[in-house]
C-alpha cells in the first residue's frame, strides 16, 4: 500500500523541548511536515478534530496523558474519538503497561526509539489497525489474545483518518458521517455494557450493603455505580427507551444519593435499588430471558469475588514471606 504521509494532521505533546525537535525531524523525513507541538496537555486542550493522530508522552503528570486518551475515545474532548493514538514512555513498567492498555491507546513507543520505530508503528496503525471494541469503562482497539469462553464481545470497525488520508480516499468520504456511526454503534454498545455494569456492582455490594454499618467495599462499589449510569443516560438514543430508562436511572441516582449522604441503606431501598437495577438492565440487554439475565449478573459477581479473594490471600501470602524473611 502506498503511504503518503503528507496530508496527516498530528498533535505532539511532550515536555521535553529535545524531545518534540528530534521526533518531529523524524517525522518531517517520513513527509509529515503538519504537526502542531505542545508542551504539556493544558496546551493540547482544544485542539481541532482535524487532528489525525496524537503522539504524547505518558510519564508526565502521574498518568494524566493516558487518562485524556481515555477521555478522547470517550468523545469528552474536541479530538475525533477515533484519532490515531501513540504514547511513548521511558519507563514501560507493568503498572504503565496496565494503565496504557486500558487507555484506549493503539500504541506505545518506549525512548529512546529510533526513526524505524516510529515508522513501523505508523505503518501498521495505517495498515492493521484493530478493530474496536467496547466495555463500560473501555473504548479502543482489541487486544485480547483469546476471547472469553461463552463471550460474546462485537468487533466495530471505526473510521481511520490516517488510512483515509495516506490512500487518498479522504476526500471522497465523509468523514462527519462515517465519525457519526461508528459513534452511534458504540453508543448502542456502550449502553448495553452499562446496564449490565450497574446490576453487576448493585448485585455485587447487596451483602454488604444489608449489615450495618454497610462495609466499605460494598459501599465503594455501589456509588461506582453513580458514574455509569450517567454516560450510561447520555448515551441513550431519543425516543421511548431512553423515557424509560430514565426513569429507573432517576430513582436509581435518589437512592444511591441517599447511601452516600447517609451512610446505609434501609433493607427495602437496599431491594428498590437492586429491582431498578435488574429493570435497567433488562431495558437495555439483548438478552430477554430475565432468569438468564440474572444467571449472567450472578455468575460474574461470583467470578469476581473469587479473583478478589486470591488477590487478597496472595498479598497475605507475600506478607508473610517477607515477614518471616526479615525475621530470619
Amino acid at each position: 500500500m502506498a503511504t503518503d504521509l503528507s496530508k496527516i494532521q498530528t498533535l505532539l505533546v511532550d515536555a521535553d523541548l529535545n524531545t518534540r525537535r528530534i521526533l518531529r525531524a523524524m517525522l518531517a523525513r517520513m513527509g509529515m511536515d503538519k504537526v502542531t507541538e505542545h508542551a504539556n496537555l493544558t496546551e493540547a486542550a482544544g485542539s481541532p478534530a482535524t487532528i489525525d493522530l496524537v503522539i504524547l508522552d505518558a510519564d508526565q503528570a502521574e498518568g494524566a496523558a493516558l487518562r485524556w486518551i481515555h477521555a478522547i475515545r470517550h468523545g469528552l474532548t474536541t479530538l475525533n474519538p477515533f484519532v490515531g493514538a501513540i504514547v511513548m514512555t521511558w519507563n514501560p513498567t507493568q503498572q504503565m503497561m496496565i494503565r496504557f492498555a486500558g487507555s484506549g491507546a493503539d500504541d506505545i513507543l518506549v525512548k529512546p526509539y529510533s526513526p524505524k520505530q516510529v515508522q513501523d508503528r505508523l505503518v501498521n496503525l495505517i495498515e492493521n489497525r484493530k478493530k474496536f471494541v467496547v466495555t463500560s469503562d473501555y473504548i479502543g482497539p482489541d487486544r485480547r489474545r483469546s476471547p472469553r469462553e461463552g463471550q460474546v464481545v462485537q468487533l466495530i470497525d471505526v473510521p481511520n483518518p490516517l488510512r483515509l488520508k495516506c490512500t487518498g480516499e479522504f476526500d471522497r468520504v465523509n468523514i462527519h458521517e462515517l465519525t457519526a456511526h461508528a459513534a452511534q454503534v458504540i453508543d448502542s454498545e456502550k449502553v448495553i455494557r452499562h446496564g449490565f455494569q450497574v446490576a453487576f456492582l448493585v448485585e455485587f455490594a447487596l451483602p454488604g450493603l444489608s449489615v450495618h454499618p454497610p462495609e466499605k467495599r460494598a459501599m465503594d462499589h455501589a456509588l461506582r455505580a453513580a458514574h455509569v449510569l450517567e454516560d450510561l443516560e447520555r448515551r441513550l438514543p431519543p425516543g421511548d427507551l431512553r423515557l424509560e430508562a430514565t426513569t429507573h436511572i432517576r430513582r436509581m441516582e435518589n437512592l444511591l444519593g441517599i447511601l452516600k449522604t447517609r451512610g446505609t441503606l434501609p433493607a427495602d431501598e437496599v431491594e428498590a435499588l437492586r429491582r431498578e437495577a435488574h429493570a435497567l438492565m433488562g431495558l437495555t440487554s439483548r438478552v430477554d430471558d430475565p432468569e438468564k439475565r440474572m444467571n449472567e449478573v450472578l455468575a460474574a459477581v461470583v467470578g469476581y469475588r473469587t479473583r478478589l479473594d486470591q488477590l487478597t490471600l496472595a498479598k497475605t501470602t507475600e506478607a508473610a514471606a517477607s515477614a518471616g524473611g526479615a525475621g530470619a
